[in-house]
């Protein structure tokens, strides 16, 4: 009798055991999948796409408006490229300033949706910054599209681009910084339509094709 008290003793305690031993792993596992509440590019994105926004000219037929990214695909492959940061940046060229400013053009988009676009406008990092970073990950050899040959070349060639237009999805041709942004975030999705076709230098070595 004294030895069946024992042995379901033992069957209790390893039953405690195997269940605080689960308990602690689904614990641990759930902690370390979480992203200790630091700005993601779904947060970003979500945020971007909301609160800056645009309608169609009907003369020209090009976007009027704030947004800073043509649709989400656009947004979320370009935030990939965005140096991450934390939730209480609100300058420097971070994925967290980013946010920040896109959360704060719900109540005034004139003002925070460049901060929080691709280029930074000298909030969010600057726009040559912005833009560089996006085209050393897509305009590769490795994509077929190959524009720069280091991020020192890409800085000097976007450096002789007037920075003087603020960056929305209209504007889509002209010597500007503007114009690159333009083109970098699409080319985010498909590189050698946009880094070929208009961002690559053209025979002078200082101009694209259509950011002329």
């Amino acid at each position: 009798m004294r030895a069946s008290f024992v042995t379901a003793g033992v069957f209790i305690a390893l039953a405690i055991a195997a269940c605080s031993s689960t308990s602690n792993t689904t614990g641990g596992q759930g902690d370390s999948g979480g992203n200790g509440g630091g700005p993601t590019c779904e947060a970003y994105c979500t945020a971007i796409m909301a609160n800056c926004t645009s309608t169609t000219d009907p003369d020209s037929g090009l976007p009027v408006g704030n947004q800073q990214y043509t649709d989400m695909n656009n947004c979320l492959n370009s935030c990939k490229a965005m140096p991450v940061g934390t939730s209480a940046d609100s300058s420097g060229n971070t994925l967290g300033c980013r946010l920040t400013h896109a959360n704060l053009a719900k109540s005034d988009p004139a003002t925070h949706c460049p901060h929080a676009g691709p280029g930074g406008a000298g909030t969010c990092g600057t726009n040559c910054d912005g833009f560089c970073q996006i085209a050393m990950m897509y305009c590769t050899a490795a994509n077929m599209a190959a524009v720069f040959t280091s991020l020192q070349d890409c800085q000097t060639q976007c450096a002789a681009f007037p920075n003087d237009v603020k960056f929305n999805i209209g504007v889509q041709d002209g010597s500007s910084t503007a114009c690159l942004l333009y083109h970098v975030q699409e080319a985010s999705s498909v590189p050698p339509d946009h880094c070929l076709g208009d961002i690559i230098k053209d025979d002078a070595g200082d101009k694209s094709t259509t950011c002329h």
